[in-house]
């Protein structure tokens, strides 16, 4: 922001994220405790095909109460089916604005076919992990998925709860190509 009242102009600088939710474009959300008694589970922030924006990931967390194992990150298609998540809101509470994205998840986990995995994490104790998404762009009909699995033990009955910080942002089309 600029003060053109003065003879000298000030500027304020504040993170882009925060001038998103300003204008009421920034978004939060997270899945119930979900309920699990198998040894994997799914879950992404998906963007459709028909949304006409794109989604800009800044955090994902990943909330377990007990060690989970494996943890993979994937980018790819959207997949079919899946429970769509109520728990979401924009965060500047001034605007009722509603996300294009969706926060899914699947039971029983299935790993998401077409799709990339991006990076690996291991989460040996209870706890939140919290994951940097500030790169990742996700277009109309691509999904950011998490997929956990333990191998040696069944995830615990309502022991896991993942949550995206998200912003939107309308695609702009020149020259037969939209970015």
């Amino acid at each position: 922001m600029i003060d053109t009242i003065k003879e000298v102009c000030k500027e304020t600088s504040i993170p882009y994220p925060l001038y998103e939710s300003m204008i009421g474009k920034y978004f939060i959300g997270q899945t119930p405790f979900l309920p699990t008694n198998s040894n994997s589970l799914l879950v992404a922030l998906v963007n459709p095909k028909d949304s006409k924006v794109n989604i800009f990931l800044n955090v994902a967390t990943i909330t377990a109460l007990q060690a989970i194992g494996l943890v993979e990150f994937y980018l790819g298609s959207n997949l079919y089916g899946g429970t769509s998540s109520t728990l979401f809101s924009c965060t500047n509470t001034n605007f009722d604005t509603i996300p294009k994205g969706l926060i899914k998840y699947w039971e029983p986990a299935i790993i998401p076919n077409h799709a990339t995995s991006i990076f690996t994490r291991y989460i040996t104790n209870p706890g939140t992990e919290i994951v940097d998404g500030g790169q990742i762009i996700l277009a109309p009909g691509k999904s950011f998925y998490i997929y956990i699995s333990d191998s040696n033990h069944p995830l615990t009955y309502l022991s896991t709860r993942l949550a995206f910080g998200w912003w939107e942002e309308r695609r702009e089309c020149c020259n037969s190509k939209c970015c």
